[in-house]
């Protein structure tokens, strides 16, 4: 029974990584934050600016967990690389 526990135990803590819909999760919070960042200064998109940071900061608190963050920060950094037009639409589309 003891060694089957070890290795239970051991595929658990291997298979340990962020769910399918915190990856999601993620992506779409990170976008939302990095283009709040990028169109805060865009003229007719200020107030747009700050309801993607409201939703980016909404979907973080259902979704706080340490696999969470780390997803997060993986898709904020690709975040980046989003150009302005699709933060535009971003903005539109909320």
């Amino acid at each position: 029974m003891k060694p089957f526990l070890i290795v239970m135990l051991s595929l658990l803590a291997f298979s340990s990584g962020a769910s399918f819909d915190e990856k999601v999760a993620a992506s779409f919070a990170a976008k939302y934050e990095v283009c709040a960042l990028k169109l805060k200064d865009t003229q007719g998109y200020k107030l747009k600016a700050l309801g993607l940071k409201i939703k980016a900061d909404e979907i973080g608190r259902d979704k706080l967990s340490a696999d969470y963050i780390k997803a997060f920060v993986k898709e904020k950094n690709k975040a980046w690389l989003l150009p302005l037009h699709k933060c535009k639409k971003f903005a539109d589309r909320l």
